[in-house]
Parts: structure tokens; sequence; C-alpha cells
């Protein structure tokens, strides 16, 4: 259910966002960031078995299970929200 929940209002912004763009041809940075986007939706959803991620106003940081970190820079134009609802915990 708090997966579910995640994962509807984490849509919601990616669609808003998504919706906000225009019909030009994306350049590298545009398809840059909707790789980041799909990657957020992955760990979201509960895809990544093997990393973990974390994200801030200006990065998404994955661990991998052997601890090296990979580093995406976020677009200073968009942001995402992270909502954690919690009754006895914030994550699973």
């Amino acid at each position: 259910m708090k997966k579910a929940l995640l994962s509807f209002f984490l849509l919601m912004v990616i669609s808003l966002l998504a919706a906000c763009g225009s019909n030009e041809e994306q350049s590298a940075t545009e398809k840059e960031t909707s790789d980041i986007k799909g990657l957020v939706n992955d760990f979201t959803e509960g895809n990544m078995k093997d990393q973990s991620a974390s994200i801030t106003s200006h990065e998404l940081i994955v661990t991998n299970s052997d601890q090296s970190k990979e580093v995406y820079n976020l677009s200073e134009e968009e942001f995402f929200v992270s909502i954690a609802p919690y009754i006895s915990n914030t994550h699973p």
C-alpha cells in the first residue's frame, strides 16, 4: 500500500513535469533527465534489487551492491518530490 501510494505521487509529479515539455528534439541533457526519471521510477517501484538510492535537490546517488557509487546530476529546471508516508517506519 505504501509503495503504491508513493509510486502514485511520483508518477503524478513526473507526468506533470512531462506535460510542461515541448515537442522539440531532445538534447543530451534532456535525454539524461528522462533516464534519471526512469531510474527514480525503478527505485520507487522496487525494480532495482542490488542497488539503493538517495536523492537530493541536486543529485541522484546510486549505491551498488559492492558499495561503489554513481552520481547523476539533476536538472536545475526540474525536481523530484520524495514523499514517505509512515506509520511505524518510512522505508521498507
